[in-house]
């Protein structure tokens, strides 16, 4: 089994994502900083920021972005799109648990349910910690996850995804094992990449994330100097968030 985020997996990431409406979760990020913010913003950090579809547009609308990520791969991708669009931004290579520098930023983002990938609670509250350590006082911080009323009421299932571009296609099986004790549920995916007749690359990879409840999140936030401001459905963050549910938002500040 491939290590999470592996070079075949990142190389077909945007592809199998081409979909999102990263644009429409940017409009919602400047949304929720008009609103909540208690300062201006200019710097956001982006924990977790993969091939970069956050970080380089907003760093497009005139923010000052620092984008973090421990996968060497989907970096590699991120900075090559920077430099394709022409964009400035810092891309640095860390596991979020550990990141650490001098600066603080005056809003922190964690998109794409990245909290979900620490499993344990000492990496959960590591990863927060992470955000407190850096994030200016009056700076909000943004990060959506799975929602977990919502994963044991639906339940994961096997979902197959084809993806054709010019003349490479890409299939995608991926299916989920849930373990509602520990809050996890383990995504094996399964991709085979076709260019014409031929395959070219074949590769299984195992992503297992966690799912939060209400009480615990507000916990966890607490412990590590955060109060949610707003706990809603993403991206419809003005609905609270339900069974029907399956990610959430949360926006936080520092704990006064």
């Amino acid at each position: 089994m491939n290590p999470v985020f592996g070079k075949d997996y990142s190389s077909s990431y945007d592809l199998l994502y081409e979909e999102k409406d990263y644009d429409g979760e940017c409009d919602l990020i400047e949304k929720i900083i008009k609103k909540y913010s208690k300062i201006p913003v200019h710097s956001i950090l982006d924990l977790g920021c993969g091939t970069g579809n956050h970080s380089i547009r907003l760093a497009k609308r005139g923010y000052q972005v620092t984008g973090v990520d421990r996968s060497k791969e989907m970096l590699g991708i991120a900075k090559a799109k920077a430099d394709q669009n022409k964009v400035t931004c810092t891309l640095l290579p860390s596991d979020i648990r550990e990141f650490s520098r001098p600066e603080k930023y005056d809003a922190i983002i964690m998109m794409f349910a990245v909290l979900g990938y620490q499993q344990d609670n000492d990496d959960v509250l590591a990863v927060l910690e992470t955000v407190s350590k850096h994030l200016k006082k009056g700076g909000v911080f943004i990060c959506d996850l799975w929602y977990g009323p919502a994963v044991l009421a639906q339940k994961p299932g096997e979902r197959v995804r084809v993806i054709e571009n010019r003349d490479t296609k890409i299939i995608r099986v991926s299916s989920g094992l849930l373990d509602s004790f520990r809050h996890l549920v383990t995504v094996h995916f399964h991709l085979w990449t076709i260019k014409g007749e031929r395959m070219v690359a074949e590769t299984q990879e195992d992503h297992t994330m966690r799912f939060f409840f209400p009480q615990e999140l507000s916990l966890f936030f607490k412990c590590s100097g955060l109060t949610i401001q707003r706990m809603g459905a993403f991206p419809d963050i003005g609905t609270d968030p339900g069974e029907e549910t399956w990610n959430i938002c949360t926006i936080s500040l520092l704990r006064e």
